[in-house]
């Protein structure tokens, strides 16, 4: 099985994303989906070949004892593996560009912590929550407690709203 290096590599230029942690990332998901599989052998690691794409599971066994042990390693790459692998290598590399665009914002609005932006009010969410669209895709939640009591927002109103909280949450970024 082989993986196209020249996508990681553009994934890499688009998204900022270091080339290596990418293929370590790929890496350590195909070992996991190596490990389920049927005749999966203990002590085996997965290489990708930095230039080629090729990608080996390889086992490192030992035989014998004390000072006469012998240790070899040899590949053990199952069949049918690059479709389980490909489903696998898809799903993290989504997963680490999800991560990567919830750092860019996080980091481009720690700026804005404690000042004034603008945005457009999208829509009431659960709780009494208003969602407000940034801009670039961004938005944020106006809880009922910050906003002003008695007054009505409208969906594709402009308001300005003080940033008071930017965090990393479990579903991206939280502003």
């Amino acid at each position: 099985m082989d993986i196209d290096m020249a996508a990681l590599r553009l994934i890499d230029r688009e998204k900022e994303i270091g080339f290596d942690i990418l293929v370590s990332a790929i890496e350590q998901a195909l070992l996991t989906a190596y490990e389920k599989t049927a005749a999966a052998k203990p002590r085996a690691r997965v290489e990708i070949d930095r230039s080629t794409g090729h990608v080996a599971v390889l086992v490192t066994e030992t035989t014998g004892e004390g000072d006469e042990s012998v240790t070899h390693t040899y590949e053990d790459t199952p069949e049918g593996f690059g479709r389980v692998a490909t489903a696998t290598a898809r799903s993290v590399i989504v997963q680490r560009l999800r991560d990567a665009e919830d750092d860019q914002v996080v980091g481009a609005f720690k700026s804005s912590l404690m000042q004034i932006v603008s945005g457009v009010v999208q829509q009431g969410g659960r709780g009494g929550v208003i969602l407000v669209d940034l801009g670039g895709g961004v938005e944020a939640a106006l809880p009922p407690h910050e906003q002003v009591p008695g007054e009505e927002l409208v969906h594709g109103e402009r308001i300005k709203a003080y940033v008071t909280e930017v965090a990393r949450g479990a579903r991206g970024a939280i502003i």
